[in-house]
């Protein structure tokens, strides 16, 4: 298995490097700029190019150093040292995990420091995309740090009492607790995580209200309540999305969205996330997840004992811990063209009922040269990269289908 797992490498190696070179040239052939310009100025295509390529060279250097910081921190025996050491400290194994963790993730914040403050502070603001001051942008970041933080010591303290409590079964056990977290995640978030991160304010009796909620009754949702929630306090990018189970859903829609856009754009926007619900996606991603967890999992089986020898660092011991995330990584990595395209393809299903619903190609239209102008997205991406990475169809495409779209309002 370990010559099996050593090709898995050289191909990664490979395909990643020509991925990022075909992702940062594009592919702008004469047909899809007709169609760019026929929506779009040469200079928010230029805007579009420049955003996408923005520290480009800074960019491949962070890659580098978190593609070989799980290697580096198990070969210099850093990890064995720390597991070792928290052995010493204490003698119960979940603890043993729990510091572990909360050191190698702090490790591995420090050194990525740099590059996010880079990425996330100092070019945003470059391009003009986020309303943090420096104060705002290290409580965010605290915040997401320690959730991130808390969620991976629920699932790798499970996963390792799992590893010491069964034999071959965890490949199987470990699938389904993740699948049930995931599920769990689900539920709370707009409820416990959402509001560490955002104020909501009721939605109501304005002209963006009466589209919305004609909208969703179409749709067969009865709306529970409409929220607003302050995206501006961070950043001018727009979303909207349901929660709830059965047939009442909550609707959040950040003040961006409808600071940017008339209440057709609005309701067309919130039609599409209506069509994500009606086909069950999100369900249907929460399943694939487990699917591919599983696969991951049964790789992992064959391929840790045959790199690592396990009277010295066996599957149990926290000290492994690198080498798992290093071989799960490899792994993904092949597996991302299937979920992207399922991801792509609920996307496709998702903006055909916002046009069903609607009736309306030009509002469609209109919200994503909007989308695209916000955000400054690239307009010319290369096929291979985007059939890789991509979760969701180019704006191009997506245009193209609109105005290919035969009206049906039949939902």
């Amino acid at each position: 298995m370990i010559y099996v797992f050593s090709i898995f490498i050289i191909l990664y190696l490979i395909l990643r490097g020509i991925l990022i070179y075909l992702g940062y040239i594009g592919k702008k052939t004469p047909e899809n700029e007709k169609l760019a310009l026929k929506y779009f100025s040469n200079e928010d295509i230029k805007k579009g190019i420049d955003y996408h390529r923005r520290g480009f060279p800074i960019s491949i250097i962070w890659k580098i150093i978190n593609f070989v910081f799980p290697i580096v921190f198990f070969i210099s025996g850093l990890s064995i040292f720390f597991s070792s050491f928290f052995q010493k400290i204490t003698a119960n194994n979940s603890m043993q995990v729990i510091l572990y963790i909360i050191t190698y993730s702090v490790i591995q914040l420090i050194i990525n420091l740099p590059f996010t403050y880079y990425f996330t502070y100092i070019l945003e603001h470059k391009f003009g995309f986020s309303n943090m001051n420096i104060k705002s942008w290290i409580i965010y970041n605290l915040k997401k740090f320690i959730i991130g933080l808390i969620f991976s010591i629920i699932v790798i303290s499970a996963v390792y009492f799992i590893f010491r409590k069964t034999n071959f079964h965890w490949v199987w056990i470990i699938p389904v607790f993740i699948l049930f977290f995931e599920l769990f995640i689900t539920l709370i978030y707009p409820y416990i995580i959402l509001p560490l991160f955002y104020k909501k304010s009721n939605f109501e009796n304005n002209e963006y209200t009466k589209p919305i909620i004609e909208i969703a009754e179409k749709c067969g949702i009865k709306l529970k309540k409409l929220y607003q929630i302050n995206e501006s306090k961070y950043s001018k990018h727009t979303n909207a999305f349901f929660t709830g189970f059965g047939p009442e859903k909550s609707i959040y829609i950040f003040d961006t969205l409808v600071k940017n856009n008339t209440p057709k754009e609005v309701a067309s926007v919130v039609a599409h996330e209506a069509g994500h619900w009606k086909h069950h996606h999100i369900l249907k991603n929460i399943v694939l997840n487990f699917i591919t967890s599983l696969i991951i999992s049964l790789l992992l089986y064959f391929t840790y004992p045959s790199i690592i020898d396990k009277n010295i660092t066996p599957l149990e011991d926290i000290a492994g811990l690198p080498i798992i995330l290093f071989i799960i990584d490899i792994y993904s990595f092949f597996l991302n063209p299937l979920q992207n395209y399922i991801s792509r393809k609920f996307e496709k299903t998702a903006d055909n009922y916002e046009l069903k619903a609607t009736g309306d190609k030009e509002t469609f239209i209109k919200s994503m040269v909007q989308l695209a102008k916000d955000n400054h997205i690239f307009l010319y991406p290369h096929p291979f990269s985007n059939f890789w990475y991509a979760t969701h169809p180019s704006i191009l495409e997506r245009i193209k289908m609109a105005e290919e779209f035969k009206e049906d309002t039949n939902v």
